[in-house]
């Protein structure tokens, strides 16, 4: 709890880290495709993403290789949402279907790239594709996980409207091409000398939380500054931001699935 200009000078004069991620695979393509022939027969309700056992509006392939890996597709015909969603991106949401795609293989963190398609069955028709980069693997965060896809992909309505070729005698068609760069093996990383506050730590801290100027600390990662925020409610920022933190804490803001 240092103020910012007495932390940088500090931290400059230190040694910064470098990190190097190794891997020994090559990449690696491949395609797997789901014909639904009964679009119709999937449960339309919408989910509301929460934990636990997969939701009974969820609907699977079954698991198929690619790019040396396993992997399923999943839909959601209703859509689904985070439980802190606004009620109006809810409602929204109910309108579209969702599309995933899910990692079934053991890599713990597999660097992908991934697209989903839905295909257009009428002559000279696009399809609809959306792209995205991740890691698959067993563990869960912003771009770690077993199952990243959109949450919105298409609208219900404009699907299941046959004139549009996406689906045609109640059959619908989803592809996903995948390329995998292999798992992230370790990271080396260089010893960076552990910091020692300056001598005058207390007198900066009773200083920033008295006044409420040069109270902000900022995080580094090697020469990455990860967050920077006020400590101190007087400070002019907190002033300002304080009503905005209120409200998003009132409305329960999460990390929402990945989306277009």
């Amino acid at each position: 709890l240092i103020s910012a200009c007495r932390l940088r000078s500090t931290m400059a004069t230190a040694p910064v880290e470098k990190s190097v991620c190794k891997t020994r695979a090559s990449s690696k393509t491949g395609t797997i495709e789901w014909q639904i022939d009964a679009w119709s027969s999937l449960p339309a309700e919408h989910h509301v993403v929460g934990g636990g056992a997969p939701p009974p509006t969820l609907t699977k392939s079954e698991t198929m290789q690619a790019a040396g890996d396993k992997w399923r597709i999943k839909v959601i015909p209703g859509g689904c949402s985070s439980p802190g969603d606004m009620e109006a991106s809810v409602q929204r949401r109910k309108e579209y279907v969702a599309i995933f795609l899910s990692y079934d293989g053991d890599s713990e963190a597999l660097r992908t790239k991934y697209s989903i398609t839905l295909v257009n069955q009428l002559p000279d028709r696009e399809d609809d594709t959306g792209n995205s980069s991740v890691t698959f693997g067993q563990f869960d965060s912003d771009t770690f996980g077993k199952q990243f896809g959109w949450s919105a992909f298409i609208k219900r309505s404009d699907l299941e409207d046959e004139s549009n070729g996406w689906k045609v005698n109640d059959r619908v068609i989803i592809r996903a091409t995948i390329t995998t760069f292999g798992d992230l093996e370790s990271t080396v990383a260089a010893p960076t000398p552990a910091f020692t506050p300056p001598n005058t730590v207390t007198a900066d801290l009773k200083s920033s939380l008295y006044s409420g100027y040069n109270s902000d600390i900022a995080l580094y990662c090697g020469p990455r500054q990860i967050s920077c925020a006020p400590v101190c409610p007087r400070h002019p920022l907190a002033l300002l931001q304080g009503p905005l933190l209120v409200l998003d804490a009132q409305r329960g803001r999460r990390r929402p699935p990945h989306h277009r």
